[in-house]
C-alpha cells in the first residue's frame, strides 16, 4: 500500500467520523483498530501516552456535564444526562481514533515517505503559486533536526544540572526554559550546523563541552 493511499484513507476516515453518531459503529471500528495497534511495538505505543490520556480525559469530562436530556445523576450542582454521556463517549472516541490512526500511519510508514507522499499530493497547489517545494524542504529539514535537538538539549540539561545546586521542580523548569529558547533560535538561524559531520563521517556529538559553552 503506497504512502499516498494511506494518507488519503486516513483523511477520509477522520472526515467520516464527524458524520457518524451511532455508538455501535464506533464499537465495531474499535476491533480493527485494536488489532492494528497490537502489531505496533509497545515502546512506540507508550510514547506520549500521558498527554494523550489527559486529552481524552479532558474531552470526556468537558462534554459530559450540563447537557440536555434525561438526568442520570444530579448532585451538588453537577448534572449528567444520557445525552451528555452519549456526546462525551462519541467525541472522546473520535479523538482516540484520530490519534490511533496517526500512530498506525506513522508506525507503518517512515517519516521521509510520508513527507514525500504529502509533497506529491500537494503538488497541484504549485499552479496556484503556493510554495509547496519550499515548505516540504523546510519540513524535511525540521524532522531531521528534531532528534539532534532533543539529544543536545538533554546533554546540556544534564550538564547544567550538575553545575547548579537547585534540584526542585521550579529550578528544573527554569533550566529547561533557559536552554530551549536559545537552542531553537540557533537551530532556525543556522540549521546546517546540526548536520555537520566529522572527517570520520560521524555526527558531531552534542554533548561536547565546547558546544555547551558556546550555547551558554
Amino acid at each position: 500500500m503506497s504512502p499516498e493511499f494511506k494518507i488519503i484513507t486516513y483523511v477520509f476516515f477522520i472526515t467520516s467520523l464527524f458524520f457518524i453518531r451511532a455508538f455501535n459503529i464506533y464499537l465495531l471500528a474499535c476491533v480493527p483498530f485494536f488489532i492494528l495497534l497490537a502489531r505496533i511495538p509497545l515502546k512506540t505505543l507508550r510514547r506520549g501516552w500521558l498527554p494523550v490520556s489527559l486529552l481524552l480525559a479532558f474531552t470526556f469530562l468537558s462534554n459530559m456535564f450540563y447537557q440536555e436530556g434525561r438526568i442520570l445523576f444530579n448532585s451538588g450542582g453537577l448534572i449528567i444526562t444520557d445525552e451528555g454521556m452519549h456526546t462525551a463517549v462519541i467525541r472522546t472516541l473520535r479523538v482516540f481514533f484520530m490519534i490511533a490512526g496517526a500512530k498506525i500511519l506513522m508506525a507503518s510508514t517512515s517519516t521521509g515517505s510520508l513527507i514525500g507522499a504529502l509533497k506529491k499530493l500537494c503538488a497541484p497547489l504549485e499552479r496556484l503559486k503556493v510554495p509547496v517545494e519550499d515548505f516540504f524542504q523546510v519540513m524535511e529539514l525540521t524532522m531531521k533536526s528534531l532528534p539532534m535537538l532533543k539529544e543536545q538539549t538533554a546533554c546540556m540539561y544534564r550538564d547544567k544540572m550538575r553545575r547548579e545546586s537547585g534540584r526542585g521542580y521550579l529550578a528544573k523548569a527554569k533550566t529547561v526554559s533557559s536552554l530551549l529558547v536559545p537552542l531553537l533560535v540557533n537551530s532556525i538561524q543556522t540549521p546546517d550546523r546540526y548536520f555537520q559531520k566529522r572527517r570520520s563521517d560521524e555526527v558531531i556529538s552534542p554533548c561536547r563541552e565546547d558546544a555547551y559553552d558556546k550555547e551558554t
